[in-house]
């Protein structure tokens, strides 16, 4: 008797407890969000992508919650939606829209993946690593970390980028292999620990990141992405940092098979390319700044400015140039000399040296090319901008000064900024300096 009344217990609580759920429970059969197969009105953010990647490029922007397209084993989160335009606007200017300028639209059609998906976190593995993207076999782009993106920051920008550019070198390697001489630069240095070992460790060994050292794939995206997001300047300066000569020599060859591999497989010119991308990353965010490469002990320390090979400089300083240029023709009755060019030179924190090139065009020196210097002290102030003053004048520069009158005078009326300038079709980056008081007064030349 007492089990029959315990089961009786048992039994009115399970008719209790249904009884009191009943009206929880009645639409059982009630859509699960997130399962996949979900509707949602269309927003303004939608027509947006629809009309900026799905529509041209056929590409699907995922950015609604949808687990099944991610790893079950990870804590992850959705992305914020005021961040999805962002972030996407970012992959369409300095992405889709630098290889569509340079390669063309039905390029990016035919390559691109066709499918991003946007997550808000990071992805943590393993090995205390985290995942910012991922591509699977060229179709699907995982994006992470989307709710701390900032399109502001060219600090947050340029990783998004490089993660971008990374899986599409992968892309482009899926579907014309790199060439087999490139793991062959540093065949020793791959390695499954290089997550353990330092940047500087990696770029002493012959590798752009610690991460080109998982593999030769691994290696050829990292160079192509960190050349493309760091820019020739960016690039340049990783190069000079680095004091292993043999590094340097490995750096250089992987840049330069990167460089044939892009116009023999896809007839792009990647240094144009290099620099759309900067100017693309230069437009949504801070711009890159020149004073942070070019001087003393920098990356660069000198400007060769020469206009008969480079047009586009402002007509104001053209005409200073061509007024030097022809009072040098015209010395004297037996001095005549053909200028050439000239170029800015910092020898130390606090001078440059303007160093013109001329070349006797008649008489018994008829052929002879020589060298004027005029050395300025350089004073800058708090916002980098700098002014040539109290010039120096070597031997050469005291005979012609005269002559090129306009052009130093043209130096040392009122104060220069540091500016990038590039070709009009790309494929050259210049160093040059802009009047502060006129912005339309500017000259430029090779960086070096």
């Amino acid at each position: 008797m007492k089990k029959k009344f315990l089961y009786s217990i048992l039994f009115l609580s399970a008719v209790s407890m249904m009884q009191s759920c009943k009206k929880e429970d009645d639409n059982l059969d009630r859509q699960i969000v997130g399962l996949g197969g979900d509707t949602y009105p269309k927003t303004a953010l939608d027509t947006w992508l629809f009309d900026n990647f799905t529509k041209p490029y056929n590409i699907d922007v995922k950015y609604r919650w949808d687990g099944a397209e991610l790893a079950i084993d990870r804590t992850l989160v959705p992305p914020s939606v005021d961040k999805v335009q962002p972030i996407m606007e970012t992959v369409k200017a300095a992405w889709i829209d630098v290889y569509a300028a340079e390669a063309g639209e039905v390029f990016v059609k035919k390559l691109a993946p066709k499918q991003y998906v946007l997550v808000g976190s990071l992805q943590y593995n393993s090995g205390n690593t985290v995942t910012l993207g991922e591509a699977e076999g060229g179709n699907k782009v995982t994006l992470f970390n989307v709710n701390n993106f900032d399109k502001t920051n060219r600090n947050v920008v340029k990783p998004v980028l490089k993660t971008i550019h990374h899986e599409f070198a992968h892309i482009l390697a899926q579907n014309i292999t790199y060439p087999k001489d490139f793991p062959l630069v540093t065949p020793a240095g791959y390695t499954a620990d290089w997550n353990n070992t330092t940047l500087a460790s990696a770029r002493a060994a012959g590798f752009i990141t610690q991460y080109s050292q998982a593999a030769p794939g691994e290696d050829f995206a990292e160079m192509v992405s960190v050349m493309l997001t760091e820019g020739k300047a960016g690039f340049d300066a990783i190069i000079k940092s680095n004091t292993t000569a043999t590094a340097v020599t490995a750096l250089r060859k992987k840049e330069e098979i990167v460089v044939g591999y892009f116009k023999q497989a896809w007839g792009i010119d990647f240094y144009a390319l290099q620099n759309r991308t900067t100017v693309a990353i230069n437009n949504l965010t801070s711009p890159l700044q020149l004073s942070s490469y070019l001087g003393f002990g920098k990356t660069y320390t000198a400007v060769a400015v020469n206009p008969a090979t480079t047009s586009g400089m402002s007509a104001d300083f053209i005409t200073a140039y061509n007024a030097a240029k022809t009072n040098l023709a015209n010395l004297s009755a037996t001095a005549k000399y053909s200028l050439d060019n000239f170029s800015i030179v910092h020898t130390t924190a606090t001078d440059a040296v303007l160093r013109v090139t001329f070349t006797a065009t008649g008489g018994t020196q008829a052929g002879t090319s020589f060298q004027a210097n005029i050395t300025y002290k350089l004073v800058t102030a708090p916002d980098g901008t700098i002014t040539f003053t109290a010039p120096t004048l070597d031997a050469n520069a005291g005979v012609i000064a005269a002559s090129i009158a306009p052009l130093t005078n043209y130096l040392t009326t009122g104060s220069f900024r540091y500016t990038f300038y590039y070709s009009p079709d790309f494929k050259y980056e210049y160093g040059g300096f802009t009047k502060v008081s006129n912005p339309g007064s500017f000259f430029f030349g090779t960086l070096g």
